[in-house]
């Protein structure tokens, strides 16, 4: 599973110029789990929000059958969340992360998804962690996603359950500002 997850940030970082990416949002376990503008993040580890523009998610499978995110060129913007408690100091596998991605098109004012259809925006779950039998992606078939996009912000309401796994993250509320 190590080498995937280095494979995954090898694709992203050569596939994804600086440029692309709008912006990096932080909330750390200093804040309070829900902030005015509607972030969250688990109190126990650190949250960012990423937003690629120009770019889609081709969902790929490896040769163990898992799935795999890969982002590239196009003509959407792509929303990447990532939940990390750092592992103790000293420890080579001792992160555990929580990653969402999912793809929108920029003319999309508002988007109201349940269930099947989070389909249409490639909503992929990845758990990062040592932890045999759940690390890798999943895509998410149960849950709700609201999102309205202006010309500077965007608002994103997520709530979701993954049965075939355990995961922290089960909720995601991030109003950004471009």
């Amino acid at each position: 599973m190590k080498t995937h997850l280095y494979i995954y940030i090898l694709i992203l970082i050569s596939g994804c110029k600086s440029s692309d990416l709008i912006n990096t949002f932080t909330d750390t376990k200093d804040t309070s789990q829900y902030l005015s503008n509607k972030a969250y993040c688990p109190k126990e580890g650190d949250c960012t929000i990423s937003i690629h523009k120009n770019t889609i998610i081709h969902i790929k499978n490896d040769t163990a059958g898992k799935y795999y995110p890969v982002l590239e060129k196009g003509d959407y913007s792509v929303i990447e969340f990532t939940f990390l408690i750092k592992g103790p100091e000293g420890t080579a596998d001792g992160d555990y992360s929580e990653t969402i991605h999912f793809e929108i098109d920029k003319t999309t004012k508002r988007l109201t998804l349940k269930n099947k259809e989070l389909e249409q925006v490639k909503l992929l779950f990845g758990k990062h962690c040592f932890c045999r039998g759940e690390a890798g992606y999943y895509k998410i078939k149960e849950g709700n996603l609201l999102l309205l996009q202006t010309n500077d912000k965007i608002t994103i309401d997520l709530s979701f359950k993954i049965p075939e796994v355990t995961h922290k993250l089960m909720r995601v509320q991030k109003e950004i500002k471009y």
